[in-house]
């Protein structure tokens, strides 16, 4: 049995919780990491509104947006555009509730704003820089979403029901962080029967996460991601890296359809340099590199700035150039390929 699923760990947090927010006395800041994913989405999404029902002023606000596939969760499970999902900024607030994030980095704008004030988090991340300050936090690494610890805490903490696109769109991140359930334990397979069973529609789900064909600037992100890849080879395993300008995520997937192990793709954007690393599982596995704490966690240390994630998809942040970042990442894997004892050599 995983960590906290006994009911009164929840009630615990959850009376917590309502007890900081009263506290804190002004309107209330519930965000996730920028470029929000579905996870991200769907736990800031039913905070909020669990908040605003209890008759706290709650504001959603996602620095930097949410992802493509987040704006059709959006638009199909909770029926609103994208441009009006986030609540207008307050001038001022004394609690910032911060969910799905494993930095502060990864909040952007709001990052500075996050260190001054008082702190909750809700995480599942291997490992987190923020909950050491936090007032209270919700932070279980062994749990697959962090739908799945906001489903726990308002249910079993809170005692509230929800309604249809609020079970939605907490399953759409449990899918969407599991991979389709590969990546699932019991608890969360419980959780994710729980909301079904409370009127999620799982079809309606699984069509909303439903990739589209990628566009021509993705197909062209992955065409040069190929193009520039360094390839490092260690003994069967295989890693690439490489730099794009756009869609790093759809790159770094695209190097591993085409037969890497690990891909870590690198873009600038203005001052800010972001990595981004997709593994398969046998990575972890047979040669026990976790790409968050291994990797991402390791350029930060080395470069400034934040990174993390999970063992198969991180990312991280810094000021340092591309060039600069290219070259360390590249000096970082063939360093953790070594420790286990491999003979990393470049692949011309």
């Amino acid at each position: 049995m995983q960590k906290g699923f006994g009911k009164e760990y929840w009630r615990e947090k959850a009376e917590k919780l309502i007890e900081l927010v009263q506290e804190a006395g002004t309107p209330v800041i519930v965000t996730a990491h920028r470029n929000a994913d579905p996870d991200a989405v769907g736990s800031a999404y039913v905070v909020r509104n669990v908040l605003r029902r209890r008759g706290f002023d709650a504001r959603l606000l996602f620095p930097e947006g949410i992802n493509q596939v987040s704006k059709r969760v959006v638009r199909e499970l909770i029926g609103l555009e994208p441009s009006g999902f986030e609540d207008e900024a307050p001038k001022e607030s004394a609690l910032v509730i911060i969910l799905d994030t494993a930095s502060y980095e990864q909040l952007g704008g709001l990052s500075e704003f996050a260190k001054q004030v008082m702190k909750i988090v809700v995480d599942h991340h291997g490992s987190n820089a923020i909950v050491s300050d936090a007032e209270l936090a919700v932070y279980d690494p062994g749990a697959r979403a962090t739908c799945e610890l906001v489903y726990l805490l308002v249910r079993h903490g809170l005692g509230e029901n929800l309604g249809r696109e609020e079970l939605e769109a907490l399953l759409a991140g449990i899918v969407y962080d599991t991979r389709h359930f590969l990546l699932a334990t019991p608890r969360v397979l419980r959780v994710a029967a729980d909301i079904i069973d409370e009127g999620a529609d799982i079809d309606k789900v699984l069509k909303a996460l439903q990739s589209p064909p990628p566009d021509i600037s993705q197909r062209i992100a992955r065409i040069k991601a190929a193009k520039r890849m360094h390839v490092i080879r260690a003994n069967e395993l295989i890693a690439a890296v490489t730099h794009v300008g756009a869609h790093e995520a759809s790159a770094a997937r695209a190097l591993l359809d085409l037969g890497a192990d690990l891909a870590i793709v690198v873009s600038a954007h203005g001052s800010e340099t972001r990595v981004v690393a997709r593994a398969k599982k046998v990575v972890e596995e047979k040669y026990g590199i976790h790409l968050g704490r291994d990797v991402m966690e390791e350029l930060a240390r080395r470069l400034g700035g934040g990174g993390g994630g999970h063992s198969q998809a991180a990312a991280m942040s810094t000021k340092a150039s591309l060039e600069r970042v290219l070259s360390e990442t590249i000096r970082v894997v063939e360093e953790i390929l070594r420790k286990q004892g491999l003979e990393p050599q470049p692949v011309v």
